[in-house]
């Protein structure tokens, strides 16, 4: 299993991320999220709350990936996993807590996402992976 850094951590946090999925017939989608964090050194969670596709696509089809990148600077990560869907318990609480403070809808679920690979997308590591 791949190990998410701190520098991973801290460009999840500070720049804008977005989460591809698929249909379960295959159809690619992705969206971006604003609420991306790395948990611990293999998980990442974002909040679903907008048009539900990402959450019905994961219902069928867990597999993600999930790219956040700081174009100035030529930094950018893609992380590959198997999501979950948490509908409920104190995680789910904290996620729809967080997201009433910034004033956004309440989270259809909270995605926990363990991560299984890394790969360096920027400059000059295109393509490289890292674990």
């Amino acid at each position: 299993m791949a190990k998410i850094t701190e520098e991973m951590k801290t460009l999840l946090k500070s720049q804008p991320a977005y989460v591809a999925t698929a249909t379960s017939d295959g159809i690619p989608s992705i969206a971006p999220k604003g609420t991306v964090r790395a948990i611990d050194d293999e998980h990442i969670t974002f909040a679903e709350a907008a048009g539900k596709r990402t959450y019905d696509n994961i219902k069928h089809n867990p597999k993600v990936a999930i790219i956040a990148g700081d174009l100035a600077n030529m930094k950018c990560l893609r992380f590959s996993g198997s999501a979950e869907l948490i509908t409920e318990g104190p995680e789910f609480d904290k996620a729809a807590e967080n997201m009433k403070k910034m004033g956004m809808p309440a989270p259809h679920a909270l995605v926990r996402v363990t991560v299984e690979e890394i790969y360096d997308c920027g400059a000059p590591g295109f393509g490289k992976r890292i674990d």
